[in-house]
């Protein structure tokens, strides 16, 4: 990967030049601590730091050239050519998106957005594309990446690009990435080139960093900003929020969902403890689906997979071929059946509208269902006692414990969940999260069901500074079969 500094400047908006630009780069990075000899360090300011504020770090790395948004005098008077612009992260995208040979636009490229369910999709899309051909970019996949020990969802420009370069040169043909709001608040795909968009749905999350609904849905309609005339906008026809995306979009629209209104749609739908099943009709033909997935939300997630292949021009028989038996992703309702004929689910619930989810096709299926969970400490605190709410309106049992308390004190974070509580004789607060567990599963009876929400996949507690080490399904499968209750 080589490419000469006045080449991949001509990506670039609102470009001011100062030094030589005739030399050769051979990398991209927004980090400072990465930088190797050749690369183009771009500074991006961040909400604790400011990469402008490690220019010359990264030049004593070997930075062959330097993009930013400050003066050149602010940074330094460099010895490298310093490239000034109106907006690093879109620059960092840019740049990452040719210096790499412009990979997403030779793949087929789906970005999955949305609050909940964007994982389990991006998942069921790569398994409806073939997942042979196919690469993603996910919650999950981003956890075998070097770095940070709980990887973002959507990583940054440099990562996405080299992904899909790594993609193309495998001679795969599609490319399936989770983009969250803050990947696109950041920019950090305003330069993939999306032939298809998929909306899940929206509800209330994430309000700590975009302070409101309005702010949080404007973020999320980017995606469909992006796309061109040739794409197509995948959307969920039983939500609202899709006329909005419709009208900003170029794109070809096409809606899946349950009501009579949608493109693809679901009937005979059957959900029970095993799997769901359902019937698929829609322009391209009708067919049957069935996996092993639980409730009735992952019916969208499959309908809306299922409409992205249709979007590539899959056949629909082919699609629910390769759809059958799917299960659940680590984390994602994932079931750990008793032997007193009780059932635990582990799953990533850690916003209302999820938690509602997981808990309403519980109870749908269990006369009685317990649940386990807290809320992030150092986020938003609103949900806080929305989730207690909707705790109380579908679980029998509830146990507040901590999930990621951080630097903030756990009892304020467990007291203001329990503050959407009113029936106190169904709620214990216990803060340490194994210990809470353990109790709620001791107090299950055969028939029962338990969810533990919040933490999913995620291999760490995060209490102050430190990154305790710690999962979930892994501590329920060892505490369990150490007391011999599987």
């Amino acid at each position: 990967m080589k490419m000469n500094l006045d080449e991949l400047i001509k990506e670039l908006d609102h470009v001011r030049v100062y030094g030589q630009t005739e030399l050769v780069l051979t990398g991209i990075t927004h980090d400072s601590r990465n930088v190797k000899s050749g690369d183009l360090f771009v500074a991006v300011e961040g909400k604790n730091f400011d990469g402008h504020d490690y220019v010359k770090n990264a030049a004593d790395a070997g930075a062959a050239a330097v993009i930013g948004e400050k003066s050149y005098s602010s940074v330094g008077y460099l010895s490298m050519p310093y490239v000034r612009v109106k907006d690093s992260r879109k620059a960092l995208s840019a740049a990452s998106h040719k210096l790499y040979g412009k990979p997403t636009s030779d793949l087929f490229t789906v970005g999955v957005t949305g609050t909940n369910g964007k994982t389990t999709t991006v998942h069921l899309v790569n398994r409806v594309l073939g997942k042979g051909g196919s690469e993603t970019i996910s919650t999950i996949t981003n956890l075998d990446q070097p770095g940070n020990p709980e990887p973002v969802t959507t990583p940054e420009a440099p990562r996405i690009h080299e992904a899909a370069a790594s993609t193309r040169a495998r001679g795969k043909e599609n490319l399936v990435l989770e983009v969250s709001s803050h990947g696109l608040s950041m920019g950090r795909v305003s330069a993939v080139d999306f032939d298809v968009g998929v909306f899940t749905n929206i509800t209330r999350d994430h309000l700590d960093y975009h302070e409101t609904m309005e702010e949080y849905k404007s973020k999320k309609s980017l995606l469909f900003s992006y796309l061109t005339p040739d794409g197509t906008a995948v959307l969920n026809g039983d939500q609202k929020f899709s006329e909005e995306l419709e009208s900003i979009t170029e794109a070809k629209p096409i809606r899946y969902g349950l009501g009579d209104d949608s493109d693809v749609t679901a009937r005979k739908v059957q959900v029970n403890t095993s799997g769901l099943s359902f019937k698929v009709r829609s322009p391209w033909g009708k067919s049957r689906v069935e996996l092993n997935l639980f409730g009735k939300y992952n019916v969208y997630n499959s309908l809306a997979a299922i409409t992205a292949g249709l979007a590539k021009g899959v056949k629909l028989s082919k699609i629910t071929e390769r759809l059958a038996g799917a299960g659940p992703l680590s984390g994602r309702m994932e079931k750990l059946e008793l032997a007193n004929g009780a059932d635990v689910y582990v799953d990533f619930a850690h916003n209302s509208g999820a938690l509602e989810n997981a808990l309403s096709g519980l109870k749908q299926l269990y006369d009685t269902v317990s649940v386990v969970f807290g809320c992030g400490g150092e986020s938003d605190r609103g949900k806080r006692p929305e989730m207690g709410r909707v705790a109380e309106e579908y679980a029998d049992r509830v146990y507040i414990t901590d999930d990621n308390p951080k630097k903030e004190d756990r009892w304020e974070i467990l007291n203001e969940i329990a503050e959407g509580i009113e029936d106190s004789s169904l709620l214990s607060i216990i803060p340490d999260r194994k210990t809470a567990i353990e109790i709620a599963v001791e107090e299950l009876n055969s028939g029962e069901s338990l969810l533990i929400a919040g933490k999913g996949h995620e291999r760490y507690q995060v209490v102050g500074d430190q990154w305790i080490e710690y999962n979930d399904i892994e501590y329920l499968r060892g505490m369990c079969r150490e007391k011999e209750l599987i």
